[in-house]
């Protein structure tokens, strides 16, 4: 979430009309995020999300994401509903950029990492894997490796990076010829942060706009990054509660042996995919000017150390 584009007083009262808001309805701005715009709207005792697409993505792709939260929600899966309009439609365009309401999830962000925790995303993400079959998203702007890669090898690196060069190249040389397309895949969500999970009555997933086909893996990467190894657990408690994540993921799905074989792999190349994301925005990427959040990368490094080999 971020913001690029600032709606008008006409375009607030556009939206305000086509969803049936009050006259009142008050639109803030969202800094969080880096790829839409976001705008958290209260209307009453109402809350919803707006999103407005940033990526010059193909909207039939995007259509398809639609459809899948409403396949999820009737699946029992917790995550946005789309609004429909007055028109029937579930969308509406802003300067020639799709723009969706969804209904606010209600809950609270993950404040502690735990065992319990790990349970339900894991089970909750083998559950989205297993209904994903079959289902296909394509995205023509992807949080993707070389994606990534392609946009920051414009600039000179090793000014920018300095000191943290050699250990980047270093692990990207180790992975970039890895060949992950023959696993197991469908749709995975992509983005699977703790800011992306809230907990209430029952587990909730949010911001599916990252959501495209790839190994089922790079969830489970995203999990062992992210939620486990950037807390700096130590190697005993990181090492149980990857076990018990991949143990709940598994009581719902599989690993086939070709994913456990590769699952190493594939957290250092997310680890790197997030880090080059990260310089993409802060050296690349010209975001004068724009309501949005700017992480370094710095502290994605200890995602780099090596792990015991028996882990996963």
């Amino acid at each position: 979430m971020a913001v690029y584009t600032n709606l008008t007083a006409e375009h607030k009262e556009d939206i305000r009309t086509l969803y049936n808001l009050g006259k009142d309805a008050d639109f803030i701005e969202i800094p969080e995020g880096i790829l839409n715009t976001n705008y958290l709207i209260k209307d009453k005792d109402k809350k919803y999300v707006f999103r407005l697409l940033e990526g010059r993505r193909n909207i039939d792709e995007e259509l398809k994401e639609l459809e899948l939260l409403n396949f999820l929600n009737k699946n029992d899966i917790s995550c946005p509903r789309v609004s429909v309009n007055n028109l029937g439609e579930n969308h509406m365009f802003i300067q020639e950029k799709m723009g969706c309401l969804f209904d606010f999830i209600y809950g609270e962000k993950v404040s502690e990492i735990n065992g319990d925790v790990l349970k339900k995303i894991g089970s909750t993400l083998a559950r989205l894997h297993n209904l994903s079959r079959g289902r296909s998203i394509e995205r023509t702007r992807k949080i993707d490796l070389d994606f990534f890669y392609d946009k920051i090898s414009k600039i000179d690196l090793k000014s920018v990076l300095k000191e943290d060069y050699k250990l980047i190249m270093g692990k990207y040389k180790r992975v970039k010829g890895i060949d992950f397309s023959n696993l197991p895949n469908g749709i995975v969500h992509n983005d699977i942060f703790p800011d992306n999970v809230f907990m209430g009555e029952k587990l909730s997933l949010i911001d599916f706009n990252d959501c495209m086909n790839a190994p089922y893996i790079i969830d489970l990467s995203i999990v062992i990054n992210f939620w486990i190894r950037i807390k700096e657990f130590s190697k005993d408690k990181e090492n149980k509660l990857i076990k018990i994540f991949l143990n709940a993921y598994e009581d719902e799905r599989n690993l086939m042996p070709e994913e456990k074989k590769l699952l190493k792999k594939m957290v250092l190349k997310m680890a790197l995919t997030f880090i080059f994301l990260r310089i993409n925005k802060s050296y690349a990427e010209d975001n004068r000017g724009k309501n949005m959040e700017v992480k370094t990368y710095k502290e994605l490094l200890i995602l780099l150390e090596e792990e015991a080999d028996e882990v996963y």
